[in-house]
């Protein structure tokens, strides 16, 4: 009989943070995308916005995680949810004007870039501070599924206003006024949280290039290949789907409305049925369909390609991120008994790594091939790493239970 695991007031308030983050992001980062493609018109110039907005993430886990260090990661989330607000109001304040500043995307990129580094950096060294071995699996599973819940009211809510505006563009416009008060009872939520920081020093290069330590350069190296598919989700499925709807921003929102339904209830069934015993299983079907889903929107770039993509990859998702998810922590939970942040961050710079490579392959394709084919071809490149990811997970795990044994006997 399978012993109940409460979560403690700490988790509960970190699903709350990361939920309410979730919707608003859902809110701002695929409309701001969407919003700047509608001025720049160029997925390359789109890309190479992402890339100066992820290539800001290692200054700002390493800045972040001193700030942390010497007072509280609580400090840093809330200036890194400010700095988000700042960006939003630069482009309430430029608006049309980005297209003519040809330098002002990329500005906008660093300060989103800082903000997101210093959330993330937080919220990934805090979930890890406050969950347990014991109730991590719940705690992803129902922080999971009250993503899923916020990732259904967002674009409801976001395809409502935009369909009550009287265009597209105000309606974005006050979808980002809507944002920044949400953002700003995060930062609020976020000043709240009472884990206490690790004090002691911390290195970070050492954890990048690492070679002694198998199990850490496993960790690192499965970020680095999760984070080139990543890429695709950060920033261009939402603009393919988009491209897809005819470019309308209320059957855009409402599609991705029915996609988080379909996620909520597939993270409840993957909470269910993966256990310890089948977990690389469901990671190895997870990483298969999850690389099939995005295949399927660059080869039918039509709404019903949009909605087979959407409801694939919201189906399977779950069995893909959360094994590497529970993975990655428990193997991290190891390292607790020195400062893990310089782990964090070196996990950070693997998946940012990994992500920038991602992006960079487009960049890349576009100048290498015909317009036609260019994108095609660097999604099929990129899609094809969650089945890298499992190939060189099972070989390891294997190789551990081998080791095991032997050692055993």
């Amino acid at each position: 009989m399978r012993r109940t695991i409460a979560l403690n007031k700490q988790e509960v308030k970190m699903i709350i943070i990361n939920g309410t983050y979730a919707m608003a992001s859902a809110m701002t980062a695929v409309f701001v995308n969407v919003y700047l493609y509608k001025f720049t018109g160029s997925l390359v110039t789109m890309t190479a916005y992402a890339m100066v907005r992820f290539g800001f993430f290692p200054i700002a886990f390493t800045v972040g995680a001193h700030i942390g260090r010497k007072f509280r990661l609580s400090l840093t989330m809330t200036a890194g949810l400010l700095l988000i607000v700042f960006g939003l109001l630069v482009l309430l304040t430029l608006r049309e004007k980005i297209g003519e500043i040809g330098y002002a995307i990329y500005i906008i990129g660093m300060i989103f870039g800082m903000g997101e580094g210093f959330f993330w950096l937080s919220t990934v060294s805090l979930n890890q501070l406050v969950s347990t071995k014991e109730s991590r699996g719940k705690y992803l599973g129902f922080m999971g599924m009250f993503n899923g819940l916020t990732n259904i009211i967002a674009p409801l809510m976001a395809a409502q206003i935009v369909a009550w505006s009287p265009n597209d563009t105000e309606g974005y416009l006050r979808i980002f006024q809507l944002v920044i008060v949400l953002y700003l009872i995060i930062a609020y939520l976020a000043s709240t949280i009472r884990v206490i920081s690790q004090k002691g020093k911390f290195t970070v290069l050492d954890k990048v290039f690492q070679t002694k330590d198998k199990q850490w350069a496993y960790i690192f190296n499965s970020h680095l290949l999760f984070g080139v598919r990543d890429s695709l989700v950060l920033m261009l499925t939402g603009l393919l789907i988009y491209r897809a709807t005819g470019g309308s921003g209320s059957t855009y929102g409402r599609l991705l409305a029915v996609f988080a339904m379909i996620s909520i209830a597939a993270f409840y069934i993957a909470g269910k049925i993966i256990t310890r015993k089948n977990r690389l299983k469901m990671y190895q079907f997870g990483a298969l369909f999850t690389a099939i889903s995005t295949v399927i929107l660059v080869l039918f770039p039509t709404t019903a390609g949009a909605i087979a993509f959407g409801i694939l990859a919201s189906l399977v998702a779950p069995f893909y991120v959360l094994p590497f998810q529970i993975i990655t922590m428990n193997a991290t939970s190891d390292y607790m008994d020195e400062n893990i942040m310089g782990h964090i961050i070196s996990k950070e710079i693997g998946i940012t790594s990994g992500r920038l490579l991602g992006m960079l392959t487009i960049i890349a394709f576009s100048f290498i091939f015909p317009d036609e084919i260019f994108l095609p071809l660097a999604v099929i490149f990129c899609s094809m790493f969650p089945l890298i990811l499992v190939i060189y997970a099972t070989v390891y795990h294997n190789s551990r239970e081998i080791v095991k044994v032997k050692t055993d006997l």
